[in-house]
């Protein structure tokens, strides 16, 4: 599940793992800081030990995800059977019964996008390194699949606004990557460290045309896009894709081309 402050009902569960036996992501803020904590379900017993069989199996592994995450200004505590490890890089021998990775960042933000980029910003690597005993690819931790997760699930504010899930994101990140998919820009390479890691999240069918109900596929319905192509994509209705970005550009045809969109048609309005 995922929870976040003063936010109900947001949450995620990993496909076919029974209740009270997979991992809980509690995310927290303040308004100059962001924090993601990632633990086990009450009877994940399986999922911690076999983390820390990975862990203590494939050291240089473990090392690699930790410092990997000292890249990125995120503050990283690990505790293995309750106890606080005191350097994080090496993990502890002997059979591990729980464990905790929490990450925290100094982050201000005031405005929904900036508190959902910074709740982001935390839960991607404390999840990447929990996972990283469980899901392989390449040597790469990668986010698991998740049972489908409402997008666009509308609230009145002062005027109507549409939800966005942060794990869709998260999972569509994991999939495409930070590179935008139009023009192939990557924020850390083009503008530093400053930038490293950010991009946005297009919606192809836009949000506003969802409904309460509507299920998100974040490989099918979401891609990755700077800004200037996100902005230009939403010069049409209904926007432009991707694809046709990369027309405008005079970029070649993309290989993989990006799946069939499914789901209602889009309707008046924008992400």
């Amino acid at each position: 599940m995922i929870s976040q402050a003063g936010i109900a009902g947001t949450g995620a569960r990993l496909a076919g793992i029974e209740a009270d036996r997979g991992l809980v992501i509690a995310l927290s803020r303040t308004m100059t800081s962001a924090a993601a904590t990632v633990m086990p379900e009450e009877s994940a017993g399986a999922l911690v030990r076999q983390l820390g069989r990975w862990a203590q199996d494939n050291p240089d592994a473990w090392r690699d995800a930790v410092e990997e995450i000292s890249t990125q200004d995120v503050a990283l505590t690990i505790t293995v059977n309750h106890e606080i490890l005191d350097d994080p890089r090496e993990p502890p021998g002997g059979l591990w019964r729980a464990f905790g990775i929490e990450c925290w960042a100094r982050i201000p933000a005031r405005t929904p996008d900036e508190i959902t980029r910074s709740l982001i910003t935390v839960a991607s690597p404390a999840l990447a390194l929990a996972l990283n005993g469980f899901l392989q690819d390449d040597d790469r931790p990668v986010l698991p699949a998740f049972e489908p997760l409402p997008e666009g699930a509308m609230t009145t504010v002062k005027v109507n606004r549409y939800e966005r899930n942060p794990v869709n994101r998260l999972r569509c990140i994991s999939h495409y990557g930070v590179e935008c998919w139009a023009c192939e820009l990557n924020f850390g390479e083009h503008y530093g460290p400053a930038a490293a890691g950010y991009i946005e999240v297009h919606h192809r069918i836009p949000v506003s045309s969802m409904g309460n109900g509507y299920l998100v596929d974040p490989v099918r319905d979401l891609v990755p896009l700077c800004s200037n192509c996100h902005s230009a994509a939403h010069r049409r209705n209904p926007p432009y894709e991707p694809s046709e970005i990369r027309e405008l550009l005079g970029l070649p045809p993309k290989v993989p081309a990006l799946p069939a969109v499914g789901g209602p048609a889009a309707a008046p309005g924008s992400e």
